[in-house]
C-alpha cells in the first residue's frame, strides 16, 4: 500500500525504516532539517505541508507525533479519506478518543493504534502459549518496564505536560496496560501510586498500578529513573508460568521462559526461547493494519484498546493528585 508518513522524529524513524514492501510516497514533519535528514535516508520525498502529503493517494497515513497533536492531525487525515497507523497513546485525553471514535466510523476509515510491543516476538510467542492453552486458565501477570533517561531530559517535550499529556505511566505504562488488556480484557483500576521521584518536572516519573476483575488480576511498575534498562513481564496461569525478560536489545536480550507446572508441583520443567534477530514490531504493527483493511483480519490495538489505556491513566492520575495534566481532564 501507499503510505504516508507524518513525524520524523525517533518514532517516525522506527516506522519509516519498517514499511516492508509498502511505498513511502513521502513524510512532512515542520522541523525541515530533521525532514531532510530522514528523506535522505530513506530516499523519499519531502512535502512542505500536512495539506500536500494528505493530496497525495497515500492509502495510509502514519502519525508519529508529538502527544498534543496526534488527535487533531488524525482527524484531519480521516477527513481526507486516509487509514491511520496512529502512534499510541492516540490523543490527550478520552474526550479527544471519543471524538476520534465519531470521525473514524464517519470516514469509514480503519484506525490501528502504535501498540507495537503486541508484535515483538516474545510477546507473539507468549500469546501462542496462551492460544495453546499452555498455562491453563490465567490468573494474574507481573511487569517492570523502565529506563533510567538521559541528561536533560527534563527538558524534553515529554516531560512538558502541554505537549505530552502525562508523564511515563502515559509512556511506557500504555504499553504494559494495552498488554494486560489484551490477555485479560478491560480489568477495572484497583489501585495505583503515581509519583515524581527523580526528575524535576511536573509529570510522573513512576507508577505502580494493580488492576484487578473477579478472578484475574495485574500489577505493574513503570519508570524513568530505572538505572539499568528494564523489561520483564510475567504472565502466571494454573497449569504454568511465562516469562519475558528483556526486550529489542535496548532492554536486554529478549528471552522467553515457559514453566510448565508439574502435577505433582514442585520445581516446573523449563523450556527458554531467545529473539536474536533484530526488533520487526513496527513492521508487523503496520503489516496488522494492511491486512485489516485488505483481509478484514482482525485489528490488534485498536481506539478501544487505547480508550481502555487513556480511562486507566486519568484514573490514577486522579487519584494520586495529578489533577493538572491534561490526561486527567
Amino acid at each position: 500500500m501507499k503510505i504516508a508518513l507524518f513525524g520524523a522524529g525517533l518514532i517516525g524513524k522506527k516506522r519509516g525504516v519498517q514499511l516492508g514492501d509498502h511505498e513511502l510516497l513521502g513524510l512532512h514533519d515542520p522541523d525541515h532539517a530533521r525532514a531532510d535528514s530522514l528523506a535522505k535516508d530513506l530516499k523519499a520525498k519531502v512535502f512542505d505541508s500536512e495539506d500536500a502529503l494528505l493530496a497525495t493517494d497515500a492509502e495510509i497515513a502514519i502519525v508519529a507525533v508529538t502527544n498534543h497533536q496526534l488527535a487533531p492531525l488524525a482527524q484531519k487525515c480521516l477527513r481526507a479519506g486516509k487509514h491511520l497507523l496512529l502512534e499510541k497513546p492516540a490523543a490527550m485525553s478520552v474526550d479527544q478518543l471519543d471524538e476520534l471514535v465519531k470521525a473514524a466510523a464517519l470516514a469509514k476509515r480503519a484506525v490501528k493504534v502504535g501498540f507495537n510491543h503486541r508484535f515483538h516476538p516474545a510477546v507473539l510467542k507468549m500469546r501462542e502459549l496462551v492460544d495453546a492453552g499452555k498455562l491453563g486458565p490465567l490468573m494474574f501477570l507481573r511487569a517492570r518496564y523502565g529506563h533510567g533517561g538521559r541528561l536533560g531530559m527534563e527538558k524534553e517535550w515529554r516531560m512538558n505536560a502541554q505537549l505530552s499529556g502525562g508523564g511515563e505511566l502515559l509512556d511506557q505504562g500504555v504499553h504494559l496496560l494495552d498488554l494486560t488488556h489484551s490477555f485479560f480484557g478491560p480489568l477495572p483500576l484497583q489501585s495505583s501510586f503515581v509519583t515524581t521521584s527523580y526528575w524535576d518536572t511536573q509529570v510522573d516519573d513512576n507508577a505502580v498500578l494493580t488492576l484487578a476483575g473477579e478472578k484475574t488480576w495485574a500489577t505493574f511498575h513503570v519508570s524513568c529513573s530505572e538505572w539499568k534498562n528494564t523489561f520483564s513481564l510475567e504472565l502466571y496461569g494454573r497449569a504454568g508460568k511465562a516469562h519475558i525478560s528483556g526486550l529489542g536489545g535496548s532492554y536486554g536480550k529478549e528471552r522467553l521462559t515457559y514453566y510448565k507446572m508439574l502435577p505433582q508441583l514442585g520445581p516446573p520443567e523449563a523450556e527458554v526461547f531467545d529473539f536474536d534477530a533484530a526488533d520487526r514490531s513496527w513492521q508487523l504493527d503496520l503489516q496488522n493494519l494492511v491486512d485489516h483493511i485488505s483481509k478484514k483480519s482482525p485489528l490488534l490495538g485498536d481506539l478501544s484498546s487505547a480508550r481502555y489505556c487513556l480511562e486507566r491513566v486519568r484514573e490514577a492520575y486522579v487519584v494520586n493528585g495529578f489533577k493538572g495534566l491534561p490526561c486527567s481532564v
